[in-house]
């Protein structure tokens, strides 16, 4: 079968790949800091009260979780009913809070310019086929990313807020948490989840080129539960039920990339 080229390719030098991946990082790069700045300045206590949201009596989650509550008596399902208390101390501590929270946003904003510039870089090497099946899997890595963005947002950050705010050693110690502490601890549970919500985009990847298939992924699911759990103690707190729901979407987008992998290789008989 003869390979299908666009008649507008043309081979490229070395050079010519990395000047081009310099234009692209560069015009990234300046949409990023045009994202930041906006966000930063007209939108920067906005996007800060969206991260102190989840700690919040009145956020979704703990809304629903305390109605459950109040329905089946059980209140551990009762979650941030007193907020959090938190300080600051550093000087440029609360700026820094403004910044940091930017920079992220932003980097959530622009991610679909960010994968699609990655995905223009590597085009002209692409079968003509292939680049028109790649262009629908450039808007699945952003549904995946987002969809396990907001998944972490609203399930695991508050949970986790809710356990180690609360979490006592010792009964002579009060918490009061460090903002910035606080800070990293959503930002970094949110984009966890976006990275690790890419596992069945990973697994097609890997399939194609044959790397694994559906029967290896059965015969080492016990491995994978066990990795996947371990996972989901890393980015959660040391709580039981935290963990579970963190672990249950891991262990559907695993069974999912099986049957992912069971349609590749049905295509490549």
């Amino acid at each position: 079968m003869t390979r299908k080229i666009d008649e507008t390719d043309t081979d490229m030098t070395f050079g010519e790949h990395l000047e081009e991946l310099r234009k692209i990082l560069l015009r990234v790069l300046i949409v990023l800091l045009v994202s930041f700045l906006v966000l930063f300045t007209f939108f920067g206590k906005d996007i800060l009260e969206l991260v102190f949201y989840p700690s919040y009596k009145d956020f979704v989650t703990n809304k629903l979780l305390s109605g459950l509550a109040n329905i089946t008596g059980i209140e551990i399902f009762k979650i941030n009913e007193n907020g959090v208390n938190m300080f600051n101390n550093s000087l440029s501590g609360q700026f820094m809070l403004h910044v940091k929270s930017s920079l992220v946003a932003s980097f959530i904003l622009c991610f679909p310019y960010i994968i699609y510039q990655l995905w223009s870089f590597v085009r002209p090497a692409l079968d003509v086929d292939v680049r028109r099946k790649s262009r629908m899997m450039v808007w699945k890595v952003v549904f995946w990313f987002m969809l396990g963005t907001s998944f972490s947002y609203f399930i695991v950050a508050p949970l986790a807020i809710n356990f180690l705010a609360n979490y006592e050693a010792n009964a002579n110690i009060s918490n009061i948490i460090d903002v910035n502490s606080y800070l990293s601890t959503v930002l970094g549970v949110s984009l966890s989840g976006g990275l690790i919500f890419q596992l069945p985009l990973l697994v097609r990847l890997l399939a194609s080129i044959g790397l694994i298939t559906s029967d290896w992924m059965k015969r080492n699911r016990k491995i994978a539960i066990v990795i996947l759990l371990t996972l989901s103690a890393i980015i959660t707190p040391p709580d039981v039920m935290s963990q579970c729901l963190l672990f249950i979407p891991f262990y559907v987008l695993y069974e999912y990339s099986i049957s992912i992998a069971k349609k590749i290789e049905k295509v490549n008989i």
